[in-house]
């Protein structure tokens, strides 16, 4: 899990980044979702150059996941994850301008 805090004059904000947030059901009814959508295909390369990289564990996750379909609906934002860096800093100071 990862832990990041924004600050700003009205609110404070704290971000998490929870592998399997849905599927433990440890989100509240008034969490702010983000689903961060990437190919398949994508994803998988970044899987794979994981020092860490354990293919039967992966099995074994993707068959505990719920779908993405379902995790995309859920979600209140959706940023497109295409690996250019300005498209996501766009995305986001979208959503905390949103938010805020």
């Amino acid at each position: 899990m990862n832990v990041f805090l924004i600050k700003n004059k009205k609110k404070k904000i704290i971000i998490l980044d929870i592998p399997l947030l849905l599927e433990n059901k440890i989100n509240k009814k008034n969490d702010i979702l983000i689903f961060v959508q990437s190919s398949k295909i994508d994803a998988f390369r970044r899987i794979k150059k994981r020092t860490n990289f354990n293919y039967p564990l992966l099995k074994k996750f993707r068959k505990i996941q719920l779908p993405l379909d379902y995790k995309k609906k859920k979600a209140s934002f959706i940023i497109k994850n295409n690996f250019t860096r300005n498209s996501i800093k766009k995305d986001i100071k979208n959503i905390l301008r949103e938010i805020l």
